[in-house]
């Protein structure tokens, strides 16, 4: 099955369509307009995921609607992502989450993913490379601390030294427990440094978290309105749009779009599509030697177009966020390909 004339569908045992992208089809477009259509030109689809992976010696691995959907592993994702662990592909997770990478390996662990490690080495059999993780959130956090503290951190210029009370956009889970561990303060829009979104599902500004009902874009209008009276930049944990459970719950990446383009407020995200976690994820957890590096997920505007700005290959899982754009069921292992709505989705 041919689409476009160079590409070949890909089906593994879990029935997943992976695209892959070569890393100079697309520079550090984005892939919209021109950029996807000359990816389109020349991708292929696979039908051999583990053959394709086995390939390269490092997978930066995105976990949400690649490897689980939050709550459930997906068919047949837990035994591939083992057996590649066993054959020496260096299994490096790499995730928007707003959280600290020891819950995505307690995660990953336990839907039996494969061994892990927060220590980014390999702790387990010889010559068998442990799971490492890196997410948004842990970067997020080292940079929130060393501001705190008035060192050198990825903030810098844009919050000023020592700077540590923030009105938080929270995730709803660990967000008292993380505020504390990098030593941010919750403070009201009036008192604070900056604002820091971790999800949409509560607000913190030093009294007692607040749900938060995220239904439409301007549902935070008038906490982004006040802020940008005070010029108060905002720092993203999860540049994400929706979460892939089933009910596009929306994520940080709307917040962060609607205080740019309404309010031209300063965002300043960490994550995918972001340079700096493709940086980070190859210097610690590769010992800068990642050797041939393949990024999968299923984000075309997060995973694919972070992949080609950090000059690495990329394969697209279709089954993901954009499982409806090109005629898949979410997760699900039954469904075929629809080449048609593929080329429609490309081009």
């Amino acid at each position: 099955m041919r689409v476009r004339g160079a590409m070949v569908l890909w089906c593994a045992a879990t029935a997943r369509g992976f695209l892959r992208l070569r890393a100079s089809l697309c520079g550090g477009a984005s892939l919209c307009g021109g950029a996807r259509r000359r990816a389109a030109a020349a991708a292929e689809i696979c039908d051999d995921v583990e053959a394709l992976a086995r390939r390269y010696d490092t997978l930066l691995l995105d976990q949400f609607g690649v490897i689980h959907d939050g709550k459930n592993v997906y068919a047949g994702s837990a035994e591939l992502v083992r057996r590649l662990q066993e054959a020496g592909v260096r299994i490096v997770v790499l995730s928007n989450s707003s959280k600290r990478r020891r819950d995505t390996i307690e995660r990953l662990q336990a839907m039996n993913c494969g061994l892990g490690t927060w220590l980014d080495r390999a702790d387990v059999a010889p010559g068998v490379p442990a799971i490492a993780a890196f997410t948004s959130g842990d970067l997020v956090h080292d940079a929130l601390l060393a501001l705190g503290r008035g060192e050198p951190n990825f903030f810098d210029g844009a919050v000023a030294p020592g700077a540590t009370r923030a009105f938080v956009f929270g995730n709803g889970d660990d967000d008292e427990t993380y505020l504390a561990s990098c030593g941010v303060v919750p403070s009201p829009v009036a008192d604070a440094d900056y604002l820091l979104a971790r999800g949409l599902f509560c607000t913190l500004d030093g009294g007692s978290p607040a749900p938060l009902h995220f239904g439409h874009d301007d549902s935070c209008d008038d906490v982004l309105a006040a802020a940008a009276a005070r010029r108060l930049p905002l720092l993203v944990a999860n540049p994400d749009l929706v979460r892939p459970d089933g009910k596009a719950s929306p994520m940080p990446g709307r917040l962060m779009a609607r205080y740019a383009e309404k309010y031209e407020g300063a965002a300043y995200p960490v994550g995918k599509p972001y340079e700096h976690i493709y940086a980070e994820a190859i210097r610690r957890g590769c010992d800068g030697a990642a050797g041939r590096v393949l990024a999968v997920g299923d984000s075309m505007a997060h995973d694919v177009a972070g992949a080609n700005r950090a000059g690495v290959d990329s394969a697209f899982v279709c089954w993901g966020i954009h499982a409806n754009d090109v005629g898949v069921e979410p997760g699900s292992a039954a469904a075929p390909l629809d080449a048609d709505r593929l080329d429609a989705f490309l081009t």
